[in-house]
C-alpha cells in the first residue's frame, strides 16, 4: 500500500524559504524514523500541503501515517503555527484528503489486478466489488468529524461517485492510469484527513478479502462526470444492491 495524506499549515506566506523552514526539518525528521516519504509538496488549498509516501506493507504504512501526524504536529507546535487535518477545515478552500492505494500480487509476487479496455481480471472486480458493498459501513470511520461530509459538497477532486472508473478522480475507486495493463492498483478516495490511518487502513482490507472469498461483483465502471451527489450515490448504489438481493431471493 501507499499513501497521499493532505493538510493546512497556516504559515506566514508560501515563500520557499517560509516553507523549507516548516517543512525541512519535518522531512529530515521523518527519514529519521523510517518513514518512506516519497515527497512533500505543496497543495493547491492556500497554506496546503500534501504528503506522498512509497510503496510498503500495510502495516508499516499505519505507523508511517501515525509517524507523519505525529512529527508534523511537534514542528507546528514548537513553531507556534496552526495545523490542521480537518477533511473541510476552511469554506472556501479544498479539502484534505487520505487517498490509500492498494496493490496486491499473488503468492508469486506476480500483480493480481489487470484491466484493458475490454476486461477486468476477476480479483480486482471482485476487490472493487467488496470495497463497494462495504462503504456505508465503513463510512463512519473514513470520515470521522462533525463537519468530514462537507469535504463532499467540494466541486473537484473529492469523490461524486459510489462506484469506479479508471483515472476517474470523481468515484471513490478510482483506476489510475497505467499503459501496463498487469499493474494496476485501486486508489480508495473517501477517507478524510482526519480519519484514524490504521482503522481506515483495516476496514479497506477486510472489503477487499470480503469481495474475494464471496466474489462480489461490482456495478459497471463510471465514465465522466456524476449526475448526483456524493452520499446520494451512496444512497442510490446501497438500494441496487438490495434491490439485487432480494431478486436473488437473499
Amino acid at each position: 500500500m501507499a499513501a497521499e495524506l493532505e493538510c493546512y499549515v497556516i504559515l506566514e506566506n508560501d515563500l520557499p524559504e517560509t516553507m523549507d523552514a516548516f517543512w525541512a526539518p519535518v522531512d529530515a525528521a521523518l527519514r529519521d524514523v523510517g518513514v518512506g516519504l516519497l515527497r512533500i509538496e505543496k497543495e493547491r488549498g492556500d497554506h496546503q500541503y500534501e504528503l506522498i509516501t512509497t510503496i510498503t506493507t500495510p502495516e508499516t504504512l499505519a505507523q508511517w501515517l501515525e509517524a507523519m501526524k505525529s512529527i508534523i504536529t511537534a514542528q507546528a507546535n514548537m513553531m507556534d503555527v496552526r495545523l490542521t487535518f480537518d477533511a473541510k477545515a476552511f469554506e472556501g478552500q479544498p479539502s484534505s484528503g487520505l487517498h490509500l492505494h492498494l496493490h496486491l500480487a499473488d503468492g508469486e509476487g506476480i500483480n493480481a489486478y489487470h484491466k484493458t479496455s475490454e476486461w477486468t481480471s476477476d480479483v480486482l472486480r471482485w476487490s472493487l466489488g467488496g470495497l463497494l458493498a462495504d462503504l456505508p459501513r465503513a463510512l463512519p470511520v473514513f470520515c470521522p468529524g462533525a463537519y468530514s461530509m462537507y469535504r463532499f459538497d467540494d466541486a473537484d477532486h473529492v469523490p461524486k461517485i459510489a462506484g469506479w472508473g479508471v483515472n476517474n478522480r470523481y468515484c471513490a475507486l478510482r483506476i489510475p492510469m497505467e499503459n501496463d495493463p498487469y499493474h494496476k492498483r485501486i486508489e480508495h478516495r473517501v477517507p478524510g484527513a482526519d480519519a484514524d490511518p490504521r482503522a481506515a487502513i483495516t476496514l479497506m482490507l477486510e472489503a477487499v478479502v470480503t469481495g474475494l472469498r464471496e466474489k462480489i461483483e461490482p456495478p459497471p465502471q463510471e465514465y465522466g462526470k456524476p449526475t448526483v451527489g456524493f452520499l446520494q450515490s451512496l444512497t442510490l448504489a446501497a438500494s441496487s444492491q438490495l434491490a439485487d438481493k432480494r431478486s436473488d431471493g437473499v
